[in-house]
């Protein structure tokens, strides 16, 4: 076959149809060039889902009279004035958007340029000009209106979605854009209804909450740097995660993108925090030099390339879970407990499942804290730390320790030590002071100006994770009886001989009795009486699940999870009033404890003033 030249009109249209996919893609080009001239105020109004009209208009810079018919000429562009790619500091650099938009519709472009004493207007139709430029009556800025997108290529129109599905991609890349350059107004209009009101915001987060109201109450600020590579932005809690990843917002130097890398990292940070399938939301920021980081790499500039891909892996995690770690109240006053809580926030945590308070004993009395236990905290410790008290559960460790007749003795001095004490934790700390259990599962704590509500199931689980995670390894107690456990399955019992030894060294003496059996002599002492059978089962279900898809580590912490929810405290089980304190002190000082392994939230709040108004004392 003979090789010929395609014309100009066809050309375009096929670059067109690498560039606008959509009238989401018409938006995208239009608001990014609306930016690039430094607008300050920009209106989008689209009918039909942009397929019937799309209108742009901006109080930017705008195009000299003798620019219009340049600005419709392929790869002609005011943003790579020195023909390098190597710093590009324009989201628009291609001049491409307006010759593809032209190539597939009816575009007319208005203009007034800084300075300039009359406004210009220009049109094209299906990629040929139609007449000549004429004066226009526009008092700055620019106007465009496109007009039938994709009459000149009508094929295109068989694979727009419906009216709403267009309506809502033009509305999820204004919010991009939005979010990201708060500094700006954005209007967006459909028909006659205003789907989107952004109003000239001074930071980030006012832009996250006047868009998405999740932000308001839940978030968390992300600040890291390294090596001229700084992150910054907002992470909602991770009891606030999505079934999709539509709120996840990741940007580049002011450049709204979408990268595997980066969500890659996000998801890894938060692998422990939400269940699987799950997403948190979040708005990221990477400032980067402009050196480092290839934009040029897709028509539509939604994906970038990496100079140092680990470097950013890196930043992103670290800098996630750094926020994540914080621990409840890190930004709250708290006296006479910790002034490191951040700094701290890698010491082993204490739990009640292994004598509760045990470690805390040897570490009250360290000189880095500089205080001295309370008499309520003494006796509370000498009760659970005593030397016959290894065998007894929580509930038999407490009986000695009468806290109702603390309370009704007489006033005595130590009374009113232990009545200071609880003033103390009411006003000073984030979790208060336990009054009750309710349905044998939930525990209720004071605050100065709201209640809480503490699941102490999904409370201690996360405790007792965090606690198996930073031991090298556990504490073993021999089974009266080894336990024979029947494993069915032939991948099972290969799980079982791979991580025998990883096994042991979480406190799991285990031995390989015959081709689907074995035999458990030691669990870790941690567990206590649990049913040994079905805890191996669910070990070697999650061994199994997740044998390809992760690293060891995180294999290992996947166990740890399994563990620690067999290992901590049940719902349904009662505690003794100083239990239920203890259990809060230590989410006070354990990272991660707002949520559970899973993903739950472990305690909810209740302010003072919401209850008001439903006794409508407000």
């Amino acid at each position: 076959m003979a090789i010929i030249l395609l014309d100009t009109k066809t050309v375009n249209r096929i670059a067109a149809g690498e560039v606008i996919e959509r009238p989401a893609s018409v938006v995208k080009e239009l608001v990014e060039n609306a930016i690039d001239a430094g607008s300050l105020e920009i209106e989008i109004k689209i009918e039909s889902g942009g397929r019937n009209l799309i209108t742009v208009t901006d109080d930017g810079e705008g195009i000299e009279k003798e620019d219009l018919e340049l600005a419709f000429m392929r790869h002609a562009t005011s943003k790579l004035r020195d023909g390098r790619l190597i710093e590009i500091k324009h989201l628009g650099f291609r001049g491409e958007a307006l010759p593809s938009i032209a190539a597939v519709s009816r575009i007319k472009l208005s203009s007034k340029a800084s300075g300039a004493n009359e406004a210009w207007s220009i049109e094209y139709e299906g990629g040929e000009k139609v007449g000549k430029v004429t004066p226009y009556s526009l008092s700055r800025g620019t106007h465009i209106e496109v007009r039938d997108l994709f009459f000149a290529t009508p094929n295109r129109l068989k694979f727009l979605k419906t009216e709403r599905a267009e309506t809502q991609s033009i509305v999820d890349i204004v919010n991009n854009l939005a979010m990201i350059n708060y500094s700006k107004g954005f209007t967006l209009i459909a028909g006659n209804k205003r789907l989107l009101k952004c109003t000239k915001q001074a930071s980030l987060f006012s832009r996250l909450c006047e868009i998405e109201k999740e932000f308001q109450s839940n978030s968390l600020e992300v600040n890291e740097e390294e090596d001229g590579i700084r992150l910054t932005g907002h992470i909602c809690k991770p009891t606030v995660n999505r079934g999709k990843s539509t709120m996840i917002y990741t940007f580049v130097n002011g450049r709204p993108i979408k990268d595997n890398l980066l969500i890659g990292a996000i998801r890894y940070a938060y692998h422990d925090f939400i269940p699987s399938g799950r997403y948190p939301c979040m708005a990221l920021h990477l400032e980067m030099p402009y050196d480092q980081v290839d934009v040029n790499v897709h028509p539509n500039k939604s994906e970038v390339r990496f100079q140092n891909k680990r470097l950013i892996y890196e930043v992103v995690t670290r800098g996630l879970i750094k926020v994540l770690s914080t621990r409840i109240g890190a930004f709250d006053v708290i006296p006479a407990r910790d002034t490191r809580i951040y700094a701290e926030s890698q010491r082993p945590v204490t739990l009640m499942a292994e004598g509760f308070v045990r470690d805390a004993v040897s570490t009250a009395s360290d000189a880095q804290y500089e205080r001295r236990s309370s008499p309520f905290e003494n006796q509370l410790m000498k009760q659970f730390t005593s030397p016959n008290i290894e065998a007894k559960d929580l509930s038999e460790r407490s009986e000695s320790f009468n806290y109702t007749n603390i309370q009704k003795s007489p006033p005595q001095a130590g009374t009113m030590v232990l009545e200071r004490e609880q003033t103390d934790l009411i006003e000073n700390h984030p979790l208060g002071f336990a009054r009750c259990q309710v349905y044998n599962t939930y525990i209720i704590a004071e605050v100065r100006d709201k209640l809480i509500i503490v699941d102490q199931h999904a409370a201690h689980e996360r405790l007792v994770y965090e606690y198996l995670k930073r031991k090298p390894s556990m504490r073993r107690q021999k089974l009266l009886l080894p336990e024979t456990v029947e494993i069915k399955n032939q991948t099972g019992m290969e799980v079982v001989e791979i991580y025998k030894d990883k096994l042991f060294e979480m406190g799991f003496d285990i031995e390989i009795k015959s081709e689907n059996k074995v035999i458990v002599k030691e669990i870790p002492t941690i567990l206590g009486a649990i049913d040994v059978k079905e805890m191996l089962i669910n070990i070697v279900d999650r061994l199994m699940e997740i044998e390809d898809t992760l690293p060891i580590e995180d294999k290992v912490n996947k166990v740890l999870s399994t563990i620690a929810c067999h290992g901590s405290i049940r719902a349904g089980r009662k505690m003794k009033l100083e239990e239920m304190n203890e259990l809060l002190r230590q989410m006070e000082e354990t990272p991660y404890s707002g949520q559970c392994n899973h993903g739950r939230p472990t305690y909810i709040e209740m302010k003072l003033s919401d209850i008001e108004k439903l006794f409508e004392r407000r």
